[in-house]
């Protein structure tokens, strides 16, 4: 069984470290290296989606409870989104298991005008290149096939809804995975 550790943001297996799909990614080499003292950014996207959350659970007066004043704006971006694509949420903050890696997708959705599902990863920040991995990861271990968006929310309070349809994502994540895995396999050689 899939466990996490909220402590230490760790995935296990029966005791046995699961990487997160941000994890993979980074170990293969193709996201910039962490900067440790960028901790206000991290703190507020972690704010924002705790907001989110407690918005699809139980309330806005929920919701805005989680934010600082300066987060705000980012919210409502996030709200004006919803409304003007009619989003219907079908999971929020849902625990992915993709076997040789887990992760937490942000939304699960149906957007009005769009025939699929959609998994959603919501920026308060850049979106990085590597978005479209990060979301094939999400999406992978769905048994349905689901549309992939970023949407970036700004301090302007708009929205920028980004799609990803490359259908190569899918096997360059899993790339990713197998070389986490290598890496993993061959440690003690090195």
């Amino acid at each position: 069984m899939l466990t996490f550790d909220e402590a230490t943001h760790v995935f296990a297996r029966d005791g046995v470290r699961v990487p997160s799909v941000t994890q993979v990614i980074d170990a293969a080499g193709l996201m910039r290296a962490y900067d440790p003292s960028d901790t206000w950014a991290r703190d507020r996207g972690t704010r924002v989606h705790a907001a989110m959350f407690e918005l699809t659970q139980r309330s806005e007066d929920a919701a805005l409870a989680c934010l600082d004043p300066d987060d705000v704006p980012y919210f409502t971006a996030a709200q004006w989104w919803m409304a003007t694509m009619g989003v219907e949420v079908l999971g929020a903050e849902e625990l992915v298991d993709g076997g040789s890696y887990a992760g937490w997708r942000d939304l699960r959705v149906r957007m009005r005008g769009i025939s699929r599902p959609c998994v959603v990863d919501l920026k308060t920040g850049s979106l990085p290149w590597w978005t479209g991995l990060q979301l094939a990861g999400y999406a992978r271990p769905l048994v349905e096939p689901h549309e992939r968006y970023a949407v970036r929310l700004s301090l302007s309070g708009e929205p920028r809804v980004v799609p990803y349809r490359d259908p190569l994502d899918y096997p360059d994540f899993m790339a990713c995975v197998r070389v986490v895995q290598l890496q993993a396999r061959n440690r003690s050689r090195a």
